[in-house]
């Protein structure tokens, strides 16, 4: 008989965190992990056969009672509670709510002798404003927001205690995601524009719409995941995206072929976001053969998502 895995999923409520439990419910090869999230909101709405527990991450003493009653061998590390843009706002809750909290769960799973931790980081906060066809993890990162410097700075930490401690780590730099469970009105312009059409509303867009991003739909990005833990990738840090870039004005375009409704009110550009990137991929490839959803086929999919959600 084979010993059940607890997982800690931080961020199970979020856009990612409930991509991750749809998924993991639906595939039999996972049967062997039980997932129990922690959030800093109740969920009414729970999923069967997932574990929600209530608390901040900030918290040592809510931790020291998870630890010690589930005895996790991972943790899903997919929360943040700021966005390039709010980050600036109070940098001091950022680095609190953020960074300080990620060192006192590093701490806790150095003291129960957990030695996995998985961390989604940024595919563009990261990095900055490169002007590169491509950017390589290997390139020097110079981020341009808090937020940016926060999970840089979480990065860091990651191989700190690997190297000291012995916790494996993976860290995804993943571009920009989008697709179904998205709820945010701050982030996602791909979700927010779907959803101001479908809601006959105007979808502000920074700037012209001439930048181009690597756009990643979340479906995709969840089998990565899951395939990474499957092979024991750890120690490695990743850029997780398409590969390809995508003109923002195009992407209101495609919308528009299913949503003619959509208007669009171009208002200026922030210093914080990123205009242009694309992730170079070459790495996540050569450890990995993945075959990528077509994007318009992404874009309908995510259309009929938002559909449903507002119905």
């Amino acid at each position: 008989m084979q010993i059940k895995e607890n997982i800690l999923l931080l961020g199970g409520n979020g856009f990612i965190g409930k991509n991750i439990i749809a998924y993991f419910k639906k595939n039999n090869s996972f049967l062997n992990y039980h997932i129990i999230v922690l959030s800093r909101k109740f969920q009414h709405k729970r999923d069967v056969d997932i574990f929600y527990e209530v608390g901040d991450y900030a918290n040592k003493e809510i931790l020291d009672a998870l630890f010690s009653k589930w005895n996790f061998t991972k943790v899903f590390h997919c929360a943040t509670s700021t966005t390039p843009l709010s980050s600036g706002n109070n940098i001091l809750n950022d680095i609190n709510g953020n960074l300080l909290a990620t060192i006192c769960l590093l701490d806790v799973m150095k003291e129960y002798g957990c030695n996995y931790i998985l961390y989604l980081s940024s595919g563009g906060a990261v990095y900055g404003e490169k002007h590169l066809n491509t950017i390589s993890e290997k390139e020097i990162c110079d981020p341009v927001s808090s937020y940016g410097v926060v999970k840089l700075t979480i990065e860091n930490y990651l191989r700190l205690y690997q190297k000291q401690y012995g916790i494996n780590y993976l860290i995804l730099r993943v571009a920009n995601p989008f697709g179904k469970f998205h709820t945010s009105e701050k982030q996602g312009v791909i979700n927010i524009a779907i959803r101001r059409a479908l809601k006959n509303e105007i979808i502000e867009v920074w700037g012209d719409g001439t930048q181009s991003k690597d756009y990643l739909f979340v479906d995709d990005l969840v089998k990565i995941i899951f395939r990474f833990l499957k092979q024991g990738v750890v120690n490695k840090t990743i850029n997780v995206g398409s590969g390809e870039i995508h003109q923002l004005n195009r992407i209101l375009n495609t919308i528009k072929i299913y949503l003619p409704i959509l208007e669009v009110d171009y208002i200026a550009s922030k210093i914080t976001d990123v205009k242009d990137f694309c992730l170079d991929i070459s790495l996540m490839q050569s450890l990995l053969n993945f075959e990528f959803t077509q994007f318009e086929e992404a874009i309908r999919k995510t259309i009929l998502f938002e559909k449903k959600r507002l119905n």
